[in-house]
């Protein structure tokens, strides 16, 4: 979730990863899916995408492998909306969510209406929950710091159809007001279950939403939280239908 503007890619090597041919070859089939190269950043076991969308090594080495696969195939490539994988039915009618103890009573209140939100998305089978157990949890809930225009950030789903598995929330931005808070937590959540940025060209387009969804909760800026929008709903139902 970025504040008002994307950020710009760290002038580093990936840590802990060949700067060669593997890197090249991840970062080749992230361009293919539609997101900005210069908003891909590498950082150990995980690759951080135009801010606050966040993917593991192994599970961005089994997509490259299945987009080459594909290209072999002949299947053809198109610009992207929603993820590769969302997440399964063994899951989706429960996501739990576990809440490190030290999240700020503000974090929390947002979180507890993110979830609020979600759940009161009719026509869907998606529900969600906050546990007080992190080991029954699917995503943990955590605050870091990083002096960046990155509010809260999340993993995508894995290829094994689970949610993403943290969101981590920037104390930078504590004083942010309340409804920008819940707007960027209702987001974050929005990437653990599959979807990408409206305002940008990554992911899969989900027929029959509207490209261009200027108050969307999945758009890449904060704003207040005033609802979600008719394409926000329909999304929903189209990938978690009852």
């Amino acid at each position: 979730m970025f504040l008002f503007s994307s950020c710009s890619k760290k002038d580093k090597d990936p840590n802990g990863l060949s700067p060669t041919s593997p890197v090249k070859e991840m970062t080749n089939y992230l361009v293919s899916q539609g997101f900005d190269e210069q908003h891909i950043v590498f950082d150990k076991d995980r690759v951080v995408i135009e801010s606050d969308i966040i993917m593991t090594i192994p599970d961005l080495e089994q997509r490259v492998a299945t987009w080459k696969r594909e290209i072999q195939a002949g299947v053809p490539q198109t610009e992207q909306r929603r993820n590769t994988y969302i997440v399964s039915n063994a899951y989706n009618a429960n996501i739990k969510f576990y809440i490190d103890p030290a999240v700020p009573a503000n974090w929390r209140t947002a979180i507890q209406g993110a979830v609020n939100n979600w759940n009161a998305v009719n026509g869907t089978r998606l529900g969600m929950s906050i546990v007080t157990s992190q080991a029954s949890a699917n995503t943990r809930i955590f605050m870091g710091y990083e002096n960046s225009n990155w509010i809260a950030r999340a993993y995508l789903p894995g290829s094994d159809s689970k949610p993403g598995v943290t969101v981590e929330i920037n104390s930078k931005y504590n004083d942010l007001a309340a409804s920008q808070k819940l707007f960027a937590i209702t987001h974050e959540f929005g990437h653990t279950i599959g979807f990408h940025h409206t305002n940008q060209t990554s992911g899969t387009h989900i027929p029959g939403t509207p490209t261009v969804d200027a108050n969307s909760v999945m758009n890449s800026f904060v704003l207040p939280w005033n609802g979600f929008t008719a394409g926000d709903i329909l999304a929903t139902q189209i990938l978690y239908p009852q």
